[in-house]
């Protein structure tokens, strides 16, 4: 049995954005932790620029990130389309 490759190119495009919200999701974990690690330590009086650092450099990534799921998100609208044409 032949495999359509629309099908496949459907379901590759898909995974790839599952795969990008996924990660966004668990960087956006990450910066939520260490911004409350940061509270703490602020309100403790405790300047801790690495971790400082870390988040912005967390949110960079996430804006990267959100840029690939537009991307993603265009290339499964594109399979669709060719698809259904």
């Amino acid at each position: 049995m032949a495999i359509n490759k629309d099908v496949t190119a459907i379901e590759n495009a898909l995974d790839e954005f599952v795969r990008i919200g996924e990660e966004i999701g668990r960087t956006t974990e990450q910066i939520e932790s260490y911004e409350a690690d940061h509270y703490v330590e602020s309100v403790q009086g405790i300047n801790n620029e690495s971790l400082h650092y870390n988040i912005e450099r967390l949110k960079h990534h996430r804006d990267d990130l959100m840029i690939d799921k537009a991307r993603a998100e265009t290339v499964v609208r594109e399979a669709f389309e060719h698809y259904y044409s």
